[in-house]
């Protein structure tokens, strides 16, 4: 007789599910018969432009310098030089005092919201999150067994009275809210930015009902025009109820798998102690500390910037000409990721027109918490980040033949 694997299965194993190409941003699928696919539904840096020969050679320097150290096991906050390296480099953007005390290391982004989860999370507390959201996030905060509440977002980010809203009938129910989860800039998938008010309304409100704000920031460094998103919740909170996220795989390679969480110190202790991994690839700290204190990462990411500007100026042109009729869109000021409202028709029928004219994006339904019964059938996200401009000049004209032949 044989085992059933549904006996051993944790509830988390069963609550979360398999992950989706969505959530790693790669494995699409686009029709085998077209000559030329272009893959714009996952959110990674432009492969063309990869800082490869300078992390090459800070890798060499380290295994040439110190292999020793490099190639042992690692505390569990990271290296302390990365350590001090993220603290300072911090100080300098934020006007913060920050030391090594206030930083942790984590594999990516996500590593980091884990820990965060492990820390300050019990099975059944709520978590608010923004609705539409990154399909990872809501992966990791159900499988730490979290309560998840949506909050609707408009073109300027949360909607500050629904978090009220949830956070009052969650009391009136019994309920702790624990937890709100945003990313406040450039926002994953809608590319919204939150603005200063209502980051202080948040933080007010979030401290008068004793709930942590987790902010994560994994795009904020990317805006164009020289227009920078307004200060972080960590800065005007002044650190006290916040935990900021960081991380490098956006702004260098996703392959790295290295962010941080920034945060008062008694913060990160309580994350140390529930940290059971051994810490980060201390090969990847070494060399990564090598990199940024080599002066490189700077230049990289204006680099980056001006790049990723060109792009999302190429898309929108190309939209404009091609599209205009069928799309509404507003701009966003950085970041990976392009929203827009399909007009006549829905969200899933111009996914599917598309695929047929070899660009794959991806359905606004990939972003909320019911996948299949979401009230959004309207939008598309499209990452243009890692496209060429001559696909981005020819996704505006694939997505007009899918729109017109949708509107026949």
């Amino acid at each position: 007789m044989g085992v059933d694997v549904n006996d051993h299965l944790s509830i988390s194993a069963v609550t979360v599910g398999a992950g989706s190409a969505i959530d790693a941003g790669t494995g699409f699928n686009v029709p085998a018969a077209h000559p030329n696919p272009i893959i714009a539904a996952g959110g990674i840096p432009d492969s063309l432009n990869l800082p490869a020969e300078a992390i090459r050679e800070a890798f060499s320097n380290v295994l040439n310098e110190n292999p020793g150290d490099s190639l042992k096991y690692g505390g569990v906050k990271g290296f302390e030089d990365l350590r001090d390296l993220v603290a300072q480099r911090q100080n300098r953007l934020e006007g913060l005092k920050l030391d090594r005390d206030n930083i942790i290391i984590h594999n990516g982004g996500s590593g980091c919201l884990d820990n965060i989860c492990k820390a300050f999370l019990d099975p059944g507390d709520v978590v608010i999150i923004e609705a539409p959201t990154y399909s990872g996030t809501t992966r990791c905060l159900k499988g730490h067994l979290a309560d998840l509440v949506e909050v609707d977002i408009d073109d300027d980010g949360l909607i500050i009275e629904q978090i009220r809203h949830a956070i009052d009938e969650a009391e009136t129910a019994g309920k702790r809210v624990k937890m709100v989860y945003c990313t406040p800039d450039f926002q994953n998938p809608t590319g919204a930015t939150l603005p200063e008010n209502r980051r202080r309304e948040l933080i007010d409100l979030c401290s008068k009902h004793k709930v942590l704000i987790v902010e994560d920031c994994t795009y904020s460094e990317l805006y164009y025009y020289d227009n920078p998103p307004p200060p972080s919740m960590f800065v005007l909170s002044n650190g006290e109820g916040v935990l900021k996220l960081g991380t490098f795989s956006k702004v260098i390679a996703t392959g790295l798998r290295a962010g941080w969480v920034q945060g008062r110190k008694d913060y990160i202790e309580a994350m140390g102690r529930v940290r059971f991994d051994m810490g980060t690839s201390p090969i990847l700290n070494h060399m990564l500390a090598n990199f940024i204190g080599s002066g490189q990462l700077e230049p990289h990411i204006e680099k980056m910037k001006r790049i990723y500007g060109k792009k999302i100026d190429t898309l929108v042109n190309s939209l404009n000409e091609n599209c205009a009729p069928y799309v509404k869109f507003s701009k966003p000021g950085g970041g990976f990721f392009f929203w827009f409202e399909c007009i006549g028709v829905t969200s899933q029928e111009v996914v599917d027109a598309a695929a047929q004219e070899g660009l794959v994006i991806s359905t606004s339904a990939n972003y909320y918490l019911d996948k299949e019964n979401s009230n959004d059938k309207s939008h598309v996200r499209l990452a243009f980040s890692n496209a060429s401009l001559d696909d981005l000049n020819q996704i505006g004209i694939r997505l007009g033949n899918a729109f017109n032949k949708l509107m026949k």
